[in-house]
């Protein structure tokens, strides 16, 4: 019987996660650095996944065998204390590591992002294997991330798996620092009527992906046979692509009145170094992976 930890999970994917354990019956324990505000309907543990002691503590004490592993400073949050969120991003992943060969651990996940991608990888649509030369601290770990994960699988006998993911787009958990994070803003200011300050220029394409998609498609990936796994680090996944004004126009058709004002910042510097499309047929040839929503039945389930 699978015994699911997930860490971090009181981010953006770890509430979606834990509710698509409890619709399936599978033991869920959530763990975060701070305790829910509301309640989770499943056994909830304070953990610091910068604590190895307790990590460990705590897989023996519920009996893990599956471990999602969702801690990470974002790419526009890490901007800001480059030297914590490697910290935190590569020595959390590390404990997860030495946790579970200690523990015998089933299968980990662990999510990367487009920000592996950088200027050299044709970001027109990028490729499963392109050049990677990210130039965030975020972008720099989980290039990190995907190199470890090759090597530990092989020199320990892991099964860890991991997907690139691309901007998440979901209306029930808040974005949490991350350059993609203006769709939600845009679509929850000009639903109210009111003005929005966009920090990308408006044709700054990026890759998106509405959540339910996320959560299935993590679930299809992790049940597939690793036979049938050609990629060792980490796969392209991603739903549809779109800009600011794009978003912006279709939520005037729907009737929104707000405004967006266009200021530029800081991210959109680091979302220039990102792909306008991805190229994610390796992971439909591997384990079937399709994207369901676009972006007008995204937005169908923005405007529910």
């Amino acid at each position: 019987m699978e015994r699911v930890l997930i860490t971090g999970a009181l981010g953006q994917l770890g509430h979606e996660f834990i509710k698509f354990f409890i619709k399936k019956n599978i033991y869920v324990l959530a763990s975060d650095i701070r305790r829910p505000e509301e309640k989770l309907n499943c056994d909830f543990e304070i953990i610091d996944a910068m604590d190895n002691k307790r990590l460990n503590v705590v897989v023996k004490k519920y009996n893990i065998n599956t471990i999602y592993h969702l801690v990470a400073v974002l790419s526009a949050t890490g901007e800001k204390n480059p030297f914590k969120s490697w910290k935190v991003n590569m020595e959390s992943f590390q404990n997860i590591i030495e946790v579970s060969i200690e523990n015998k651990i089933k299968k980990i996940f662990w999510p990367s992002s487009i920000a592996v991608f950088g200027t050299k990888s044709n970001l027109e649509n990028v490729s499963q294997d392109p050049i990677l030369n990210p130039n965030t601290i975020y972008g720099i770990s989980k290039l990190a991330g995907e190199k470890l994960i090759s090597y530990y699988n092989k020199k320990y006998d892991l099964d860890i798996r991991s997907l690139r993911y691309p901007g998440i787009i979901s209306f029930e958990s808040k974005p949490g620092g991350g350059t993609t994070d203006y769709v939600m803003e845009m679509i929850e200011s000009l639903k109210k009527g009111e003005d929005y300050i966009c920090f990308l220029e408006k044709d700054t394409r990026l890759p998106m992906l509405y959540i339910e998609d996320a959560i299935l498609g993590t679930i299809k990936f992790m049940s597939s046979k690793k036979k049938n796994l050609n990629v060792k680090e980490s796969y392209n996944i991603t739903g549809f692509s779109i800009t600011p004004e794009e978003l912006e126009l279709k939520l005037k058709e729907n009737g929104c009145i707000g405004n967006v004002i266009y200021r530029p910042d800081y991210r959109n510097e680091i979302a220039k170094t990102w792909p306008k499309n991805i190229n994610d047929k390796i992971s439909k040839e591997d384990w079937n992976w399709k994207a369901n929503f676009g972006l007008n039945s995204t937005l169908e389930e923005a405007f529910k």
